[in-house]
């Protein structure tokens, strides 16, 4: 298998934006201003202070190279290889240290600073090799674990949004075939009846269904697009139930509000599967409240708790959870004769809130 090759360009590009990142160009800075008053003391010229800060940002820029290069964190590699490589890093640091060391004997020469102290005697050097060496090590490392974190918390990412897009998918499959199994029972219901009215929602469900197509990628739609779906679909049931009434009405504030494709329908569903339709009316109404979206579904009927089987409103819970997170909540309760069933959706009518 061919070796990857090394894009040295893109490394020292790459080592100098993560160097300028978060506290290291500052910290450094703060380490240079200290070794270089140390160094004007030593020399007793001022001038000597400059070269503090200058040879830790050659350490930050160049130290961390040959060991990035060299010794990458992801590459296991055989003992061996990677001892040959680490002597091969040290050369090259120690190498870019004598260009340092260099550096300094010309600048200690142009500005006469005669009591030569961090890069002039033996011991001093020695010292400043090995801070040389461990700093840029340390910075390599930093640097490859802080992008490993990057890229493991990407790759969570990416697996997150790809699970609650399965489980959009997962609850749209619960939901379709349920939803297309009760309108064609009401379609049915009324073909011997009425063909006329039973064609007229056939046509009804097909543009339902088309509605039910085109949201199957989206996890939010237009409020007023739900609210067409509830009047189709109860339309579509009071072929089954004549004297089932039914009343929609939303803020007109709401006009450009997102909810979840068919967040409705299985409430209308619970409504006049388990209410008494031919008591009163369901009332669907959607409201702003400060920051919040509300919307609501009231059925003749109390409730009495879900029914064994049941999976609609387990569906709304689960939709509501996918779309809002914590700031969604569902709940159903019992009114007097009634049943309430509430959607609330928290600051999504805050500017940026959606």
């Amino acid at each position: 298998m061919r070796e990857p090759t090394l894009d040295l360009v893109a490394l020292i590009r790459d080592t100098l934006r993560e160097a300028m990142r978060s506290w290291r160009l500052p910290a450094t800075l703060v380490l240079g201003i200290g070794f270089g008053v140390l160094e004007a003391e030593a020399t007793q010229r001022d001038v000597a202070l400059l070269f503090g800060p200058f040879a830790a940002l050659y350490t930050l820029l160049l130290g961390p190279l040959p060991w990035r290069a060299l010794l990458p964190l992801e590459e296991d590699g055989r003992r061996g290889e990677k001892l040959v490589r680490a002597l091969f890093a040290l050369a090259v640091a120690t190498a870019l240290f004598s260009g340092l060391v260099t550096l300094y004997r010309g600048f200690a020469g142009a500005v006469h600073i005669y009591r030569v102290y961090a890069m002039g005697q033996p011991r001093e050097v020695l010292v400043a090799w090995l801070l040389f060496l461990i700093g840029g090590w340390g910075l390599a490392r930093d640097i490859q674990l802080e992008q490993r974190l990057d890229r493991t918390l990407g790759s969570h990412q990416r697996l997150a949004a790809q699970l609650a897009a399965a489980q959009l998918d997962a609850l749209r499959a619960d939901l379709d075939p349920h939803f297309l199994f009760n309108a064609l029972n009401a379609i049915a219901s009324q073909c011997a009846s009425d063909p006329v009215a039973a064609e007229d929602n056939i046509v009804r469900l097909s543009t339902l269904l088309r509605a039910v197509l085109d949201t199957r990628q989206l996890a939010l739609h237009p409020l007023d697009d739900e609210l067409a779906l509830a009047r189709d679909y109860t339309g579509l049931l009071q072929a089954r139930y004549p004297s089932m009434r039914v009343s929609i009405e939303r803020d007109d504030d709401l006009a450009s509000v997102d909810v979840p494709p068919l967040v409705l329908q299985p409430l209308l569903e619970n409504a006049v599967r388990h209410g008494r339709v031919s008591d009163g009316t369901i009332t669907v109404t959607a409201r702003s409240r400060d920051d919040d979206l509300v919307l609501t579904v009231r059925s003749p009927g109390a409730f009495d708790g879900p029914r064994a089987g049941g999976l609609g409103l387990d569906l709304v819970t689960r939709r509501v959870a996918l779309a809002w997170g914590d700031r969604g909540n569902f709940s159903i309760v019992a009114e007097a004769a009634m049943t309430v069933a509430t959607v609330t959706a928290r600051g999504v009518l805050r500017v940026g809130g959606r």
